[in-house]
């Protein structure tokens, strides 16, 4: 009898998921993490269960104190709320930096555009700018596609919602690279329409392709924080800002295991365990349909298993993507013929922000794109599946084979590029819900009556591969 993904069982994986704080690479909770898939790969009967260790630059922060030091009102000295900004205070791809910025002139400078700075003199100061991410709009990201395919009976994908996209350059971090070239002491930014917080995880070195390191310490603070700030900063105020980090090599563990087919041919299945936070639906959620597909498959016969099957769970979604790399690079070098990735991500509900920035959940999923090789038919055969599984708000998205390097509109945004880059086609469900980056990323994010629809669609995926090698 054959293994049907369960509701409850897949949510039982993703609370155990979050038992920790969060499973960032090269920590303890990281490596428990990976401690649990492999005995849960293990539980479910795969073989060849592996812990594969990579070495990843992870960043480690063990001191960001924002202080404002008194204004010309005698006000108190006061301890801000703050968040590194990942990426900053690195001069080199690893070592120890210690920024100590004692008693400096604070400067607002609005949004830090050129026009801002024109006239400003910020050398040795700390420079205050407001950051704004863009707004999202589902149908402008379409545009980046050719022939995509949309299924969304509600048309719901139109409608406008105060979100933004918090995954692209906006104001941040032109504003902060105009500060440096100016000899700025230190930054800040005010997280203007994100969260009611300061905690912001995305790092952009890599997706600006900078040709150095950000060099100078920043920090986040929230939108009323932020408004405190510039308040002290006119009547005069000093800010003090201590950052303590280092850079430094760690294992990344990628964690596989294996079901036998009639091929040695491999079908990989994969997502991420790793997360800036609890990560009930980053990635637990795509961890929980692996699980599924892995008890699945694991029930039915080895004789109608047309290939191998594959499953994995990556590591270093926050440092480059390091283990990511290494994990193919290992595959090469032991011949493996991957023949597919299919990878799925991010199975939250819908969220907008009201005027305070407060979160407001909607019982439904997130809009969700499945990126998906442009070969043999297979963005329209995957779109049968998802009208067939009613997934709707889905964009099915055709692509081609992604190029190593700098991400371009109208790739792979997903755990899949690395894959896609090698020539290996992929199918890749995602959504980009902004609380993934939010510490409030816990089990009511998790879009429960999407996870046996995902699960059961990949199921079938998996069969219509097998139909393509016939």
């Amino acid at each position: 009898m054959l293994n049907r993904p369960d509701k409850n069982e897949m949510m039982s994986w993703i609370e155990r998921f979050t038992q920790w704080p969060h499973r960032m690479t090269g920590t303890p909770e990281g490596k428990a993490s990976a401690q649990y898939v492999a005995d849960t790969f293990r539980g479910l009967g795969l073989e060849e269960v592996a812990i594969e260790p990579v070495p990843s630059v992870c960043h480690f922060v063990s001191d960001c104190l924002l202080t404002v030091t008194g204004d010309s009102c005698g006000t108190a000295a006061e301890d801000i709320e703050c968040f590194f900004i990942n990426g900053t205070n690195r001069v080199a791809e690893t070592g120890s930096t210690s920024a100590d910025i004692k008693d400096a002139e604070l400067i607002y400078l609005g949004r830090g555009t050129e026009s801002d700075f024109q006239n400003a003199d910020v050398r040795g100061k700390i420079v205050i700018c407001d950051c704004y991410f863009k707004s999202h709009s589902n149908k402008a990201y379409l545009k980046a596609f050719q022939d995509p395919y949309v299924y969304d009976p509600e048309d719901w994908l139109d409608k406008e919602r105060n979100i933004y996209n918090i995954f692209s350059p906006n104001d941040w971090p032109f504003n902060y690279l105009r500060a440096f070239a100016e000899g700025a002491a230190g930054f800040v930014g005010i997280l203007r329409n994100f969260m009611d917080c300061h905690y912001y995880h995305e790092d952009y070195k890599e997706i600006m392709d900078l040709d150095d390191y950000m060099q100078m310490a920043g920090v986040w603070v929230s939108k009323d924080d932020g408004d405190r700030l510039i308040e002290a900063a006119q009547k005069g105020a000093t800010g003090s800002l201590r950052i303590n980090t280092s850079y430094e090599y760690r294992d990344a563990l990628n964690v596989k295991g294996l079901l036998r087919g009639q091929s040695d041919n491999v079908l990989l299945i994969h997502s991420h365990h790793d997360a800036t936070c609890r990560g009930a639906v980053q990635d637990a959620s795509g961890m929980s349909v692996v699980f599924a597909l892995a008890k699945h498959f694991m029930s039915v016969p080895e004789e109608q298993r047309k290939t191998n099957i594959m499953f994995l769970a990556t590591d270093s979604h926050y440092t480059d993507y390091e283990g990511h790399v290494g994990f193919l690079d290992a595959r090469e070098a032991d011949g493996t013929n991957l023949i597919v990735d299919l990878a799925v991500e991010h199975i939250g509900k819908a969220m907008e922000m009201d005027d305070d920035n407060q979160i407001v959940l909607e019982d439904a999923s997130e809009a969700r794109q499945i990126y998906v090789s442009n070969m043999k038919g297979l963005p329209q055969a995957i779109y049968g599946l998802v009208e067939k599984h009613k997934l709707n708000r889905m964009m099915v998205l055709p692509v081609g084979q992604a190029e190593g390097g700098e991400y371009k509109s109208g790739d792979v945004n997903s755990d899949a590029y690395d894959f896609s880059a090698r020539g290996i086609p992929v199918i890749s469900l995602i959504s980009a819900p902004m609380y993934i980056y939010h510490n409030s990323d816990d089990v009511d994010k998790v879009h429960q009556d999407s996870l046996e629809p995902v699960a059961n669609m990949f199921i079938d995926i998996v069969q219509t591969v097998w139909n393509t090698l016939d």
